[in-house]
């Protein structure tokens, strides 16, 4: 359904860690004089790239041109289409008034169909971007409080876990605060190569009465394709409808996402990158019951109208009102300097707050970020199993001095 926040901020320690090592080594009394100095040292040559994700690209300009941004942006889709598994990729950018959207490789290994805005691509756990902004649209609405506890959703006989009388809420799962496994601990697909296809309700429900949570809810950050999949049911349930129609109506209708589905038209289905794993296409992952978690497709441009919703919210309207609550730091995280707001990831990184979150299905990888402040967007997806955070993150900082 996704892999998911994997690029960790622990390299700023790395020094001060050894330095500590080895102060140890020496004394308490040398230690102390070590750690600072080695620090700062090991800094300075060691952690160039981790204080500046562009330290590869020996850029000298403190200003770039779009040309030059978009000559940059070539070489790293360059790079990544020559790894192993690299098959295709599209990469779209909102910079203040600017839009682009650049397509690379193929939608299929052994064509020369190269991807572009219009082409749909799984984009894995980015979707749960869409049930944290479908849960803030309800929110707003007055339709829904988040503050509710799952227990006021589920059928009378759903047993649902508890840590010491404490009960999840809506906000909880959200958060990733919930203590809910990734996965259900039995979780055993018929078929591995579309796992959560035999996933049903009477599934679920089983997996929330086996659950057992080891620590306080509400404080710790734990990473939860199952707790995501919950909200969304529970807002589906509440809406009295499907998931899917439920993020068209709060969604993709109100902002033109015409091509943004959980089921594709003839249409929508010729236009699809063939996902790819070890360079073999694969099949696109159904998800019913977990479809909260990351099931969506959709193309580069319907993501740019997406993120550039958050950018320049309207006025007035409930998503408007809504999707601003969604980018607001809400909890930490177990990485430093990292917090969550609703559903996305808040980097706080060389003074800049870098809001985002990435997707990985069977055979499809994603990344979507934004500076709010900057007025910076960055949308990259691929066919393939390769990780395509680095890239995303790097076109952050380009664009940054764009």
């Amino acid at each position: 359904m996704s892999e998911e926040v994997t690029r960790t901020t622990g390299s700023r320690w790395k020094p001060f860690l050894m330095g500590a090592f080895l102060g140890g080594l020496l004394g308490f009394a040398d230690g102390a004089l070590l750690v600072g100095l080695f620090g700062w040292a090991y800094s300075i040559v060691v952690t160039e790239e981790a204080l500046d994700p562009l330290a590869d690209l020996n850029i000298t300009k403190e200003s770039l041109s779009t040309d030059e941004t978009k000559g940059y942006i070539d070489g790293l889709a360059e790079e990544y289409l020559q790894s192993e598994n690299g098959i295709g990729l599209i990469v779209g950018y909102i910079d203040g008034d600017d839009r682009e959207v650049y397509g690379y490789g193929t939608m299929r290994a052994g064509t020369d169909n190269v991807p572009d805005a219009q082409t749909v691509f799984e984009i894995g756990s980015v979707g749960k971007t869409f049930t944290a902004a479908v849960l803030a649209s309800m929110q707003t609405s007055g339709d829904i409080d988040w503050g509710s506890t799952i227990e006021d959703f589920l059928p009378e006989e759903v047993n649902a876990p508890q840590y010491q009388g404490r009960s999840i809420t809506l906000l909880d799962l959200v958060t990733q605060t919930s203590g809910l496994p990734r996965l259900p601990d039995d979780f055993e697909p018929t078929d591995m190569l579309d796992p959560y296809a035999d996933f049903k309700v009477g599934d679920l429900y089983e997996a929330l009465a086996q659950a057992r949570i080891e620590s306080p809810i509400g404080k710790s950050y734990k990473y939860s394709n199952l707790g995501f999949g919950l909200l969304g049911h529970l807002l589906a349930l509440r809406a009295e409808t499907s998931f899917e129609d439920l993020v068209v109506e709060r969604i993709c209708d109100p902002l033109g996402m015409d091509d943004t589905r959980m089921t594709l038209d003839e249409a929508q289905q010729s236009r699809v990158a063939s996902p790819h794993d070890g360079g073999k296409p694969v099949p696109v992952w159904s998800n019913e019951t977990l479809a909260g978690a990351g099931a969506f497709l959709s193309t580069a441009d319907d993501m740019l109208k997406y993120v550039a919703a958050y950018l320049q919210p309207g006025d007035g309207e409930t998503l408007s009102t809504a999707l601003p609550l969604c980018i607001e730091k809400r909890r930490p995280t177990d990485e430093p300097a990292r917090a969550i707001g609703l559903g996305w990831h808040i980097d706080s990184e060389n003074a800049l707050d870098i809001i985002w979150h990435n997707g990985g299905t069977g055979g499809s990888s994603s990344y979507v970020a934004m500076l709010p402040k900057s007025q910076i967007g960055v949308v990259v997806l691929s066919n393939s199993t390769e990780s395509v955070d680095e890239i995303g993150h790097k076109i952050v900082y380009l664009l940054h001095r764009h």
